[in-house]
C-alpha cells in the first residue's frame, strides 16, 4: 500500500481502491489506528508499520464511521483498543455492512488471514469535544453525522491533525447518505475546528492529505455551496445544469454523475417528508 503522507508522527497509507486513506499516529506513549483498510496485501503493509512503530506503545484502533471499507481490517490488530461513536454501536445494519464485506472478498475472490466481523467498541463517544488521555496527549472526538448515522470527526490536539473520514475530500463532493442538513452542519462544525484550533493537516477518508489553511477552507466552501445549491435547485424544482458542471470538476465522471443523482433523490426525499 503505497504511503501517501510521512512525518516523524504521521504516516497516511493510500489504497489504490477510492483513493481511500488509513493512517496511523505515532505518540510517546501510543499509536492510533485509523480506519485500516482494503486488501489483504494493504493491511498487512500498515500491520508492519504498526509493529515497527509500536514499541511498548498501546495501540488504539479508531473508526470514523461504519461503512464497510472503513472496518474491514478490524481483526487485523487484536491488540487494539477499539473507539466509535454510540451510534456506530447501535448501528441496525451490522448484519449488512459484514455481508458487503464478504461480498466484496467473494466478487474478488480474496482470502484474508484474519476473520470478518462487525467491530466490538471497547471506548464509546457520546458527546462533542470527548476526550482520550493517550499518556501525555489527548484525543478529541465530535460526532459528525450526515454522510451517514454514525460518523465523527477525530482530533489529535498536540499535532493539530484533524481525520474527518467520508468529509472533506478533494476526490470527491458531498455523498450524503443519511441526512443533508445533519451533513451541513457536520460541514460547520469543522468549519468552527478549522477557524478555533491549529489544525496542521487535514486528512480525509479518500483523497489527499492537506497542510494548507487555504485548501482546507476551499474544501469547507466546496461542499457547503454544494449542499445550500443541491438543496435550493430541489427546493425550487430547477435544473440541475451549474451543480453538474461542479460534480464534472471532480473526475471519475461515471461514479460521480450517479453519486450525484442519489443526492439529489435524498434531497427530493427530504423535501417531500
Amino acid at each position: 500500500m503505497p504511503v501517501h503522507y510521512q512525518d516523524q508522527n504521521i504516516t497516511v497509507f493510500q489504497s489504490a481502491l477510492f483513493q481511500t486513506t488509513s493512517t496511523v499516529a505515532v505518540t510517546e506513549e501510543a499509536v492510533i489506528i485509523v480506519d485500516p483498510t482494503w486488501l489483504p496485501e494493504e493491511i498487512r503493509e500498515i500491520q508492519n508499520h504498526v509493529a515497527l512503530v509500536s514499541k511498548g506503545r498501546k495501540q488504539y484502533l479508531v473508526f470514523t464511521h461504519s461503512d464497510y471499507d472503513h472496518i474491514l481490517g478490524y481483526h487485523a490488530f487484536p491488540e487494539a483498543v477499539t473507539i466509535a461513536s454510540r451510534a456506530f454501536v447501535s448501528n441496525s445494519r451490522k448484519e449488512e455492512t459484514v455481508e458487503e464485506i464478504k461480498q466484496f472478498d467473494d466478487n474478488y475472490y480474496i482470502v484474508r488471514p484474519y476473520g470478518i466481523e462487525y467491530p466490538y467498541i471497547d471506548i464509546i463517544i457520546d458527546n462533542d469535544e470527548q476526550m482520550i488521555e493517550t499518556g501525555s496527549h489527548t484525543l478529541t472526538f465530535y460526532l459528525a453525522p450526515g454522510h451517514n448515522v454514525d460518523g465523527m470527526f477525530i482530533l489529535i490536539d498536540h499535532l493539530g491533525v484533524l481525520i474527518t473520514g467520508d468529509y472533506l475530500s478533494d476526490v470527491e463532493f458531498p455523498f450524503i447518505y443519511q441526512n443533508s442538513e445533519a451533513y451541513e452542519r457536520s460541514l460547520q462544525k469543522a468549519k468552527s475546528l478549522y477557524e478555533k484550533q491549529k489544525i496542521n493537516f487535514l486528512i480525509p477518508g479518500h483523497g489527499s492529505v492537506t497542510s494548507s489553511p487555504a485548501e482546507i477552507k476551499d474544501r469547507l466552501d466546496d461542499s457547503l455551496w454544494y449542499i445550500e445549491q443541491l438543496r435550493k435547485t430541489t427546493e425550487e424544482d430547477g435544473e440541475y445544469h451549474v451543480l453538474e458542471a461542479f460534480v464534472d470538476g471532480y473526475g471519475f465522471s461515471t461514479f460521480m454523475k450517479k453519486m450525484h443523482h442519489k443526492n439529489i433523490e435524498l434531497v427530493k426525499r427530504e423535501k417531500d417528508a
